[in-house]
């Protein structure tokens, strides 16, 4: 996902604003000074309707099949049955009502949703919370056109309900106090466990008007049935700014991952602070896949790019089991899921959902991207290589279409089907009940989905036997 202009390839690291999938972005500020929030907020849009821009109710669709059967050549023992997985298509997500730009015509008639990569997403109380989110939103005006805003950060929310099998966006305008994407995000009995991320301080803005700031914030997002609002608790800060982390919950203990570092944060005495843990005995990365599964927190995949500038796709994956306080090196992957999500399936399964393998078209981005960074601006080599770059994004062919299934007993990877829409890349894989939902992210270079999609694992015998 290549979103927008890239810095030196000869970085030895991805910078903590970088696109997940492509290109990096401009590097994004430290958090400067601010006042101690408070433990709880309630958050809430004073303006403007919000009746006309959210979806109306719409009813539970005819479910789409995904795929049951193990495909051909797949990892694991052929011919064995699979969970099957049931997709069904939830509404989109509401179009943004923030008029924080003249740029953007919000409210008029043809405004849309055109998809938000990174929400901040999650269960509370049975109702989807849906905030924030990134995406290039001005008309004619993608990543690699001229545009005035860049990349924009939102700060809008929305909460879904359902009942009974009708699924139905509720009709109030409600905002977060600050415009954030690329946070981890896990669901919780006590609300959304919303953890960094990036964006902008005090709402909506984008990269071509603002440095980007990375986030150290930690906090639940709930949502007050009785009051119809969005509610902030906070938590002790993380011990550093992080964005594209991954988080899981083990035995009351959130565990939140980024590029080398992991930490730990009992969530029953959270005034305790954070504590280190020792990182997975292999290489840093970011843009990782992780979860919570069977009492261990597992991180999967990633990205990382070498002193010498090339960069690596990750198959490799690790569980951390915090009652012997040690990481294990799992099966690897049979291939590189970077950008992607990942869903705890029954007692020992996780399903791997999306995210980029091709390695060979990001190289292809990067070099591009790098030499047209190092170009006058402006200048015919410039142009030359920023239509190379055009080139790529508007031909993108998308993400990894196959869904994994992981064993974590057995120790086996399984391809288990195929997703029913765009595959997804940064999207927030969000458990309600037993299902998994996958809503909005990046479907390719710049280019986002509203769909929401809800996906039901039949119960059954492990397909990796």
């Amino acid at each position: 996902m290549p979103d927008s202009r890239t810095t030196s390839p000869n970085s030895a690291a991805t910078p903590p604003g970088a696109s997940p999938t492509g290109p990096t972005q401009p590097e994004p500020t430290q958090p400067g000074p601010h006042a101690a929030p408070s433990r709880r907020r309630v958050l809430s849009a004073s303006a403007a309707a919000v009746a006309a821009a959210v979806a109306a109710p719409v009813a539970l669709a005819s479910p789409a099949s995904a795929g049951a059967a193990t495909a051909g050549g797949s990892p694991g023992r052929p011919g064995l049955p699979a969970r099957p997985v049931t997709w069904t298509r939830l509404p989109d997500i509401p179009a943004n009502v923030d008029t924080w730009s003249p740029s953007l015509p919000v409210g008029a008639g043809h405004w849309r949703q055109v998809g938000l990569a990174a929400m901040v997403a999650g269960v509370h109380d049975d109702h989807l919370i849906a905030a924030g989110g990134a995406n290039f939103p001005e008309p004619a005006r993608t990543a690699t056109r001229e545009n005035e805003l860049g990349k924009v950060y939102w700060a809008d929310a929305f909460v879904l309900r359902r009942r009974d099998n009708t699924y139905e966006w509720v009709d109030r305008a409600m905002r977060l106090p600050d415009a954030v994407a690329y946070a981890a995000t896990v669901s919780t009995p006590r609300g959304v466990l919303v953890l960094g991320g990036e964006g902008y301080r005090g709402g909506a803005n984008g990269t071509g008007q603002a440095p980007l700031e990375i986030f150290a914030d930690a906090y639940y997002l709930r949502y007050d049935t009785t009051a119809g609002e969005l509610v902030r608790d906070d938590l002790p800060d993380l011990p550093r700014p992080m964005s594209y982390a991954v988080a899981g919950v083990v035995d009351e203990t959130v565990f939140v991952a980024d590029g080398g570092d992991v930490y730990r944060l009992d969530l029953r005495d959270p005034d305790a602070g954070w504590a280190s843990v020792e990182p997975w005995p292999g290489e840093p990365r970011r843009v990782a896949v992780g979860t919570a599964q069977n009492g261990r927190f597992y991180v999967f995949s990633g990205r990382s790019q070498d002193a010498d500038g090339e960069w690596r796709f990750h198959r490799d994956g690790y569980a951390y089991d915090p009652r012997r306080r040690r990481w294990a090196q799992v099966a690897e992957l049979p291939w590189c899921v970077t950008a992607g999500l990942a869903h705890p399936v029954g007692r020992d399964q996780i399903l791997v959902v999306g995210g980029d393998k091709d390695l060979d078209r990001w190289n292809l981005i990067e070099h591009h991207t790098a030499l047209r960074g190092q170009a006058p601006a402006g200048s015919a080599e410039w142009h030359e290589h920023n239509d190379v770059v055009t080139w790529l994004f508007d031909h993108h062919t998308g993400f990894n279409t196959e869904l994994l299934l992981y064993d974590t007993r057995r120790d086996r990877w399984q391809e288990i089907g195929h997703y029913p829409g765009s595959p997804p890349a940064t999207a927030p894989a969000v458990r309600w009940g037993d299902d998994l939902v996958v809503v909005s992210g990046e479907a390719g270079p710049g280019i986002r989905t509203p769909r929401v999609w809800r996906a039901s694992v039949a119960p059954g015998r492990s397909p990796v036997a």
